[in-house]
Parts: structure tokens; C-alpha cells; sequence
């Protein structure tokens, strides 16, 4: 914000400030305003300014490349009134002159007296043309402008989104017409579009905040320093606010407190680290759990005793360790000739998703560091697969060995690389299943109190190393830096210096690697001083030898299956995208959607058996999980009747103020802690009901088998099994290798390639100018002319979808025609069903139509409600004519119903995975998918490659805003939707 001679004027960066730190924003005002001492905020990170302007750069080059002088660019105008007005005039002028891209567009305009908006937006490109291939384009009248916005984050965050939406408002009043959509190019090089109208009335809530301080007279705040809040990491007044908390003794001083927990310990009156550490049980807030009161307490008195012994000589003071339990230190394995202890160092800034650089690792027995490097993608999958092969090696040689790493990077890092690369999963998931991973973060929480305010290695390093550290680098950043001046060099030619910086990383990575040995050394002399003889059971003795082998054999028959497959799919297939055929790239796609479902389950058991290992109060920070204040639990009910095992019943009180995702009806797992050093235990329970406050559940047990404990934690059921889907897919993807040079035509695999529909009489899709503007009368044409393939409709919240569906199935089972409706919730498909038997009893069309129920059969339900998917199958094969079956992927994907459909319609097609899309595609001869892609993403938990994590619309629809009109139609929400 700044002034004029005609006032304050304020930027969308301002009203990001307001929504996001009121703190923030107050000071900004006050350095705005002159007031005295009012302190200035810190440059931007070079290295992340840097990074994001060759972003925005590299898209301007290949909006250049498509459009050449129609990007028209807007000059950087003076703070002033009238330069101001003059850009933003230039820009009014360009969009009336309907050229197809502004770079640097300016909005200058007032909204209140003596205030003004002046915003700069990225890109503004006119809808007359298609921003991913420069082709024209039909914008149903004239062209309006939307607003794209260049962000090297790799995630939608809350701000750029309010950005967006302040720049939509703004275009809003140029007297063209208010966008539809806006979009967010993020780091890893997807576009995020968004729909304007779910997100302008962000805009004047937040703007009503800032005009409100606008108006009242500047100041600097009391206290000068905000509360830790999640922009604190984007922030330039992120170091004055912690060097003032830290004047202060504020409680975010103490080690692993949330802000939740700061909140309740001031409510009830303990404001410092000091009074925490003073603080009997009497003082303990109502809603903060004891033993996490006493953690808190006990760690603030640690670290109240450390600063007491700071000095101008020895400024971090006496570090001190209390071993508070055995739980972490029996989680130790025997330590082993074999043991590898691993480091990686990672640069955020290179294309896309960043590139991990190097691979450490040091092996005690010889003292070697092994180093290996990557400066490209190629690179970095060769230095991957070398590492992974490098551990395995040394773990096969050595049945005790383990690999040894601090904190959760290096094994997520695994996960991640070996999915994106299609690589070593075996080997990774081998490594997690056998519990070769051992993260000494989790030894550390699980058995010690430390007195220093973090619990990085790097702060526990004074415990048991002699001396510090003393080279070039010395801390994660700057070895980013270090990366960074590296490539530097490189590109100067400076290839001396550039060989000497990578040497002082890899020092630095060699000390990390190092460290971790040393701190397991230590962590085992705890061991024996303190009398901890527990050890980890090992996974082969708590699996048993035949259900391990038998595990290890269906492993090995499905890695062998995986071959056999991706292999003759991907031969004669080049590794990089650009140097592929349409052909060679479907190819490449369909080999990464072999092993989709199984990517997709594999977080939500690594989160499993992270949950298993955690500490509490990690479990209590996360939101997938509930740590009760309280638990009341029944007495066991013995077998009665036809019931078979005991039950009985929980009530788990919870804190309304951190809300848990349980519903009634869901199935959960009831953490139970096991003895030190071995794994806890996990039973199945069923949530009965759900309040804010409260959680009853139900468990069960075999007879004789009953427990009187108390659960610490509830955490999520097992994920949903994928079969039958995966089968389907891979039977799909066994008659196309079958195939192979030849090409198996479907309508699945004709989206898979994104080919324009295959037509019977037509050379393309029916016009709706054909049909007097009848979008309706179009796409009934278009799914009777359709030859075994598909039909993309995409659609905008209220454009009528559901109606066109209606009509389309009522027309369908009237001629005879076996329909299917599948989405992504049993609610998305009885809301298609209810409007299709409503449109049939309008045209006096008899319905016959079932779907299983979701639980019990709903007695209101118009349709047949057979309980078993069998009992489907056998209603399908009753009917004479044409009929309507609803259900989900795994209904469709089910081998009962193998080309069992004329057609099936998939409802919500834009958050309908790719996967489920072939899957479900065995059950039918055509596919009709509607949806829109903008509206919401496809929930995705796995990595994957190659596109192989979208939607069948967002796949369709490719880098455009709406489907290319030879793949389908788009329904505008002002075209006439059906004769009136």
C-alpha cells in the first residue's frame, strides 16, 4: 500500500496481508503511514524471487511463441495518480482491441473515497483464443478477459486465489463482462482453473478488513510481534516478530507447542515459557489433555534451566536430555556391520517439482560416504535407482543391517521418486514392509526430552558430537544456496569454482550422514545406561514364515505381471514426452495406469504404520486422526443369538475445537500402544455415532479374547480395496499388449488416446446450429451415432448436465437401450437416477432401473435395491428391453457386468480418475463422461507418472480451459438448453 496525492491505494499483496496476518498488515500500514520506528519488512529470498520470475518469464516465452506481437505488454507505471490511470487506460484500450494476451495488465480504479485499487495481473488472455495452443476459438459472443497468475508454489494456496479473484472483480468493471474462470499456473507446471464466481465473495470481506484500517488512524500494534501463524515462512517481518517473542518468553518458544495449545494455556492465564514452566496440574486448561500439559510442562522446564545458563561466551548454554520412557530406545534394532545412515539434499527451484540433487550415504564398518549426484530429471532417476540399489545390496548381504536417517524426508523422498519414475517400487516398499527404515526422529520423541527449542539433529548435535560444525555450509538452506551458486557457476564456466561448491556440499552432506551414525551411537549408550533390553521385533517374526513367504510370492507374481505388461508397451518408447508420438504417449500413459491403484493405496498404509510409530502428540496435531480427552468405555457383551464375538461400546470425548473427520456408519482403527519395542495395535471398530464433542464407537472381538484397556487414539479404517477395478484395468491393458503392433479400438482406449470420437454415418459430431441451438438434441444424436467409443460434455455448475443426462437416458432405454450411471458417490448417481425416472414419467417412458444401496435400502427409492452386485448382475440379465442400473467404479468394474451396457454414462467425469474411467469402460460399448474439470480436483493420494493422476475430463480437455469441439460439447450457462 502506498499513498498518493489522491490517497491510499491499496494492491491485491494487501489484501493477502489482511486475510492472512492482521499483524502484518497493521505494520505495513504504519511503515505506509511514517509512523516512528515502524520497521521494515525483509527482502524476499532471492533464490524463491529469482525462481518465480524465471517461471512468469518462461510462460511469456511461450505465450510469445503462440501469439508473437499479439501479447501486448503493459509498462511498469510510477506510484503516481495520473501514471497510474494512464497504464490502467492502457490496458481498458487492449482489451477493447480484443488482442489475445496482457502481460503486466494494470487496474487502477476507486472504491471508496479517497481510497484506490491498483492491481497487476500476470497474464490477461482473451477467451476468443486458446492459451495452450493459439488456436482461435468460439467464445459464445464477445471475447471477455481472464486473469492467469504465475506462482512457483506447486500447491493452490488461499492468497493467489484471492489475488485471482481481486483481478476478476476488477475486469468485471471494464465493461467487458466478468470472467468465468481464472487460473493458477503453479511450479510443477499445471494449470489450476478455478471458477470466479465460488470465490469473489472473498473479495470485498477481506477489502471491508482493510478499509477498516485504512481509516482509522496508523500505529504500530501492541505487541509489536504477531502470533506464529502459517505465512510466517512467506513473511518479511518473520524474524523481527520471533526475535520479539523470544524478548517476551512467549510460549511458541517451548518445543513441538501447537497454536491451539498456546491459545488454551493463555486463556487460562499462562502467557511465558516461564509460567508454563512454574505451572502445577492445577493450573492445566480444561481442554488440553494431562499428559500433554505435563509434556509441555516438562519441556518448558527444560529449556528454562538451559537459557539459565546462556552466556555472552556460550550463547546456546548446557544442553541437557532427559530419558522420560523406553518406548523410542527399544525401537532400536541391533546395530549391524551392514547399517547404512543416509542424508538428501534437495533444490526446490528446478523445473517442476525440484530436483533432488544428491543421494548420501555412510557406511560405518569401512568409514565410506558414498555420493550420488544428479543435475537433471535423468539424471536424478539414474543417481535414484543407484542409491536404492546401493541400500538393498548391503541389506541382502546383511540380514540385520538397517538404514538409518532423521526425520521423514529421505523415506517420503523414496516413496515419491520411486513412483514418479515407475522405478524400484518393489524395492522401496520392501524396504518399508521389513521396517529397514529406522527414523531416529521417532526414537528421539519417543524417549527424550531435549532442552533445546527444536528438536532438528542439527540441535541436538551438542549431546553427543565434541565439537560443531565448521564448514562452508552448515544448515539445509544454505545448502540450497550452495546449489544455487553451484549452477551459477556452471552456467559462467566457471567449472573450478562450480566443482569446489559441490565439494563443500557434499562435506556438508557427509557430516549429516555422519551425524545420524553418531546420534544412534549415543541413543544406544542411553540404551544401556538406562536398562532398556526391549528390541523391534522383526516383521518376518510378527508375520510368521508361510504368511511371509506366501505375502513375498504374490509380491513377486504381481512385480513379474507389472513386467510383462509395461514392457512390450513401452518398447520403442522414448523417455522423454516431447520426443513421442500421440501413439507412443497413450502407450507410455496406459503402462504408468498398470500400477495406479496400488500407488494410490500405498500412502494410505505408510500413513498407517507411521501412525502405529508416532508419538501422540504428533497424532494429536494431525487432522486425519482423533487423540480423546476422555474415554468411557462399556463392559464386553458376551456372543448372544446369531452374533458371534463380544462387543462393546466406547464414548471418546473430543475437543469441538479441533474437529475430527470420523462420520457415524464409518469404520475406524482403535490405536492400542504396545509393550517397549514392539508395534502398536490397531483393532477395527465401527463409528455408531458422530458429534463435534463426542465419538461412540463399537468394537468387537473373538470370544475369550476380551480387554479391559483404553484406546489412545482412533485412527482411519483400512483404505477401500481397489479389486475388482485393478483386474478390469488390467484387463483392458492385457488385450492391448496382446494386440500390440495393432490397435485394440474401445471407447476407454479412445479417451486414454484423446482421438475425437469414433462416429457410425458421421465424419464429426452434430452441430447444435443443426438442431435450431438444441444442446440437448445434439448430444442425443451425437451417443446414437457413437461406433464402441465416447462422448465428453463439460459443463459449469448449473449449466444443466443433470437435465441433458435425464433426457439423454430416458431417450436411450426408449429405444431399447441398456444404460449404466456411475460417479463418484452413491449420492452423484441417485441424483442422476431421480432426475432420468422423473424426465422418463414426463415423456411416459417405462424405466425399469436398480442399484445396490449404499447401506440399507432406502424404502422411498423408485428403482429395484438388490443387496449383492451377483443379485445386479442376474436383475440386468432379466430385463427384456431397455433398462437403467446406477452404481459406483466398483459395481461397473466387477466382471458380472463385462460388456453388459449399450452405454454408460459417468456423472462427475472431472473428478472420475482416468483409472476407474478404463475400468469401468469393460462394462459398456459407448461412454457418455460429464462433468467439468474446473470445478473441483480429483482427489488423488498416490504419485504417478505420465499423467496417470487425472480425471478422464482434465485428461480430455488437455492444457485448454473446455473441451476441443471435435471430443465433445461445452454447455454454456446463457445456451439454450432445450426448446422452450
Amino acid at each position: 500500500m502506498f499513498r498518493t496525492a489522491a490517497g491510499w491505494v491499496f494492491s491485491p499483496t494487501d489484501l493477502v496481508d489482511a486475510m492472512e496476518c492482521p499483524h502484518r498488515s497493521a505494520l505495513k500500514h504504519a511503515l505506509a503511514a511514517g509512523v516512528p520506528n515502524a520497521p521494515e519488512p525483509e527482502e524476499p529470498d532471492p533464490l524463491a524471487a529469482r525462481g518465480g520470475q524465471a517461471h512468469e518469464q518462461a510462460e511469456l516465452h511461450r505465450l510469445k511463441s503462440l501469439f508473437g506481437d499479439g501479447v501486448v505488454t503493459v509498462g511498469s507505471p510510477r506510484p503516481t495518480h495520473a501514471d497510474l490511470a494512464a497504464a490502467a487506460e492502457a490496458t481498458r484500450a487492449a482489451m477493447h482491441a480484443a488482442v489475445p494476451v496482457i502481460y503486466q495488465g494494470v487496474f487502477y480504479e476507486p472504491v471508496y473515497p479517497g481510497v484506490a485499487f491498483h492491481g497487476r495481473a500476470d497474464f490477461l488472455i482473451s477467451t476468443g483464443v486458446d492459451p495452450a495452443t493459439g488456436h482461435s476459438r468460439d467464445s459464445g459472443g464477445k471475447p471477455r478477459y481472464e486473469p492467469w497468475d504465475a506462482k512457483l508454489a506447486h500447491h493452490v494456496r488461499p492468497g493467489a486465489v484471492l489475488q485471482l479473484a481481486a483481478y476478476a472483480e476488477a475486469l468485471g468493471r471494464t465493461g467487458l463482462g466478468e470472467p468465468e474462470s481464472m487460473h493458477l499456473l503453479t511450479g510443477d507446471g499445471r494449470v489450476h482453473s478455478l471458477r470466479v464466481a465460488e470465490y469473489l465473495p472473498l473479495v470485498p470481506q477481506v477489502r471491508r478488513r482493510l478499509l477498516e484500517r485504512l481509516a482509522a488512524r496508523a500505529g504500530l500494534p501492541e505487541p509489536l510481534w504477531g502470533e506464529p501463524c502459517a505465512a510466517c515462512d512467506r513473511c518479511g517481518y518473520a524474524q523481527w516478530c520471533a526475535q520479539g517473542r523470544e524478548r517476551d518468553r512467549h510460549l511458541s518458544l517451548v518445543a513441538g507447542i501447537r497454536g491451539d495449545q498456546v491459545a488454551k494455556l493463555r486463556d487460562a492465564g499462562i502467557t511465558t515459557i516461564d509460567a508454563l514452566a512454574r505451572a502445577g496440574e492445577e493450573d492445566r486448561p480444561a481442554l488440553l489433555p494431562r499428559h500433554s500439559f505435563a509434556r509441555l510442562r516438562e519441556q518448558a522446564a527444560l529449556q528454562v534451566r538451559q537459557d539459565a545458563t546462556r552466556t555472552p561466551d556460550n550463547p546456546t548454554g548446557t544442553v541437557v536430555a532427559d530419558v522420560y520412557a523406553d518406548d523410542g530406545l527399544a525401537m532400536l534394532p541391533e546395530p549391524s556391520p551392514g547399517d547404512v545412515f543416509v542424508d538428501m539434499e534437495g533444490y526446490p527451484y528446478h523445473e517442476g517439482r525440484g530436483l533432488e540433487y544428491l543421494f548420501g550415504a555412510f557406511t560405518c564398518d569401512d568409514g565410506q560416504f558414498h555420493a550420488f549426484w544428479a543435475h537433471d530429471r535423468a539424471q536424478e532417476k539414474r543417481a535414484f535407482e543407484d542409491f536404492v540399489d546401493f541400500v538393498c545390496a548391503r541389506v541382502d548381504a546383511d540380514d540385520g543391517a538397517h538404514v538409518y536417517h532423521y526425520a521423514s524426508y529421505e523415506a517420503d523422498r523414496l516413496k515419491t521418486l520411486a513412483a514418479a519414475f515407475g522405478t524400484r517400487e518393489a524395492q522401496v516398499d520392501a524396504l518399508l514392509r521389513q521396517r529397514r527404515l529406522v527414523d531416529l526422529y521417532t526414537v528421539v520423541k519417543k524417549s527424550l526430552r531435549v532442552s533445546q527449542r527444536s528438536y532438528s539433529i542439527k540441535y541436538l548435535e551438542p549431546l553427543y558430537l565434541e565439537q560443531g560444525r565448521s564448514g562452508a555450509v552448515v544448515t539445509a538452506s544454505s545448502s540450497i544456496d550452495a546449489y544455487a551458486a553451484h549452477l551459477g557457476a556452471r552456467r559462467a564456466g566457471d567449472t573450478a569454482e562450480a566443482e569446489r561448491i559441490l565439494a563443500d556440499i557434499a562435506a556438508y552432506n557427509r557430516d549429516d550422514c555422519v551425524s545420524t551414525a553418531r546420534l544412534r551411537d549415543w541413543l544406544e549408550r542411553l540404551r544401556v545406561e538406562h536398562g532398556v533390553t526391549a528390541r523391534p521385533a522383526a516383521a518376518a517374526a510378527e508375520e510368521g514364515d508361510a504368511e511371509r513367504a506366501a505375502a513375498a510370492r504374490r509380491r513377486a507374481e504381481a512385480e513379474e505381471r507389472m513386467r510383462e505388461l509395461t514392457g512390450p508397451l513401452l518398447a520403442g518408447v522414448a523417455a522423454e514426452a516431447e520426443r513421442r508420438d500421440p501413439d507412443q504417449q497413450a502407450r507410455a500413459l496406459l503402462a504408468a495406469l498398470v500400477g495406479y491403484y496400488r500407488r494410490e493405496e500405498a500412502p494410505q498404509w505408510w500413513d498407517f504404520f507411521r501412525h502405529l510409530a508416532a508419538p501422540v502428540e504428533e497424532l494429536e496435531a494431525d487432522t486425519d486422526c482423533l487423540v480423546p480427552l476422555r474415554v468411557d468405555a462399556g463392559e464386553w457383551v458376551p456372543p448372544q443369538g446369531r452374533r458371534r464375538t463380544s462387543v462393546r461400546r466406547l464414548e471418546l470425548a473430543a475437543d469441538a475445537s479441533r474437529p475430527h473427520p470420523f462420520s457415524a456408519g464409518e469404520q475406524v482403527r482403535l490405536l492400542y500402544p504396545g509393550p517397549a519395542g514392539q508395534a502398536a495395535e490397531a483393532v477395527s471398530a465401527t463409528v455408531e455415532e458422530a458429534t463435534a464433542h463426542r465419538l461412540t464407537v463399537v468394537e468387537r472381538c473373538e470370544a475369550g479374547e476380551e480387554q479391559d484397556r483404553r484406546p489412545v487414539a482412533v485412527l482411519p479404517g483400512a483404505p477401500v480395496r481397489a479389486a475388482p477395478k485393478d483386474e478390469a484395468l488390467w484387463e483392458l491393458v492385457e488385450r492391448t499388449v496382446a494386440a500390440l503392433p495393432e490397435r485394440v479400438c474401445s471407447a476407454g482406449l479412445d479417451v486414454l488416446r484423446r482421438v475425437p470420437p469414433r462416429l457410425r454415418g458421421r465424419a464429426r459430431l452434430p452441430d447444435p446450429r443443426d438442431f435450431g441451438g438444441d444442446v440437448v438434441a445434439a448430444v442425443v444424436a451425437a451417443v446414437d451415432a457413437l461406433d464402441g467409443s465416447y462422448l465428453a460434455v463439460q459443463g459449469p455448475p448449473g449449466a444443466g448436465k443433470t437435465y441433458l443426462a435425464a433426457r439423454l437416458i430416458t431417450h436411450l432405454v426408449a429405444s431399447g437401450k441398456s444404460v449404466g450411471v456411475c460417479s463418484t458417490s452413491h449420492k452423484a448417481v441417485e441424483n442422476v437416477m431421480a432426475a432420468a425416472v422423473r424426465a422418463a414419467g414426463e415423456a411416459g417412458v417405462a424405466l425399469p432401473c436398480a442399484k445396490r444401496p449404499a447401506e440399507r435400502p432406502d424404502p422411498k427409492a423408485p428403482w429395484q435395491q438388490p443387496r449383492q452386485v451377483r443379485d445386479l448382475v442376474r436383475w440386468c440379465g432379466e430385463q427384456d428391453g431397455g433398462f437403467l442400473v446406477g452404481g459406483t467404479a466398483w459395481n461397473f468394474a466387477n466382471p458380472g457386468m463385462r460388456s453388459a451396457l449399450d452405454v454408460l454414462v459417468i456423472d462427475e467425469a472431472g473428478q472420475f480418475a482416468l483409472a476407474d474411467t478404463l475400468a469401468v469402460s469393460t462394462a459398456a460399448r459407448d461412454l457418455v463422461l460429464l462433468g467439468d474439470p474446473q470445478q473441483l480436483p480429483q482427489v488423488v493420494q498416490g504419485t504417478h507418472g505420465e499423467g496417470a493422476d487425472r480425471s478422464a475430463l482434465e485428461h480430455l480437455v488437455g492444457q485448454s480451459e473446455i473441451i476441443d469441439s471435435c471430443r465433445g460439447y461445452f454447455l454454456d450457462q446463457t445456451r439454450r438448453m432445450h426448446p422452450r
